[in-house]
């Protein structure tokens, strides 16, 4: 009697385990339509990586569900950027051996543009450097609104958002 309701209530758990799981992986599922929809507004910088007042896009630079609690990621800056300056994407990592390599690429509809790779597991502060005429998806002719992905090596997204080439 007691091997039976304890078999019974474990089975309970592996359930209320499986259902949440299900429930976080369409959230999952949901982030990753989000972020490949078309560039919309962004949020403006400053050189030093701080939000100009009232220019937030609340869809920018959000973390996934799968990696919220241990990716922090910062609005990338200056945010617009030139096309002779850096773009700067900074990314905390707060959980160990929680990510094993980030990808950032550039987002055309169809067509994704590789940016960034770096394949080992990361921990801490990570400062990403991107060159705006890289970020273009015509280089000859740079302005544009562009959506930036940051995925991880098994191709899950961990953020997005929108950087305006000047």
């Amino acid at each position: 009697m007691l091997c039976s309701r304890l078999l019974f209530l474990l089975n309970l758990v592996l359930l209320m385990i499986f259902l949440s799981g299900c429930g976080q992986s369409e959230d999952q599922r949901e982030f990753e339509r989000e972020a490949r929809s078309a560039p919309q507004g962004f949020t403006e910088t400053n050189e030093r990586g701080e939000i100009i007042d009232g220019n937030e896009d609340p869809d920018d630079w959000r973390v996934a569900p799968f990696y919220q609690g241990l990716v922090n990621i910062f609005p990338a800056y200056p945010n617009p950027v030139l096309t002779n300056d850096r773009l700067i994407i900074e990314v905390q990592i707060t959980g160990i051996d929680a990510v094993t390599g980030i990808q950032v690429y550039a987002n055309y509809g169809t067509y994704v543009k590789p940016l960034y790779s770096e394949t080992s597991n990361l921990f801490g502060l990570i400062s990403i450097s991107l060159n705006p005429l890289d970020i273009a998806e015509r280089p000859e002719a740079p302005q544009g609104l562009y959506r930036i992905i940051i995925m991880d090596s098994q191709n899950n997204i961990i953020s997005y958002g929108d950087v305006q080439v000047q």
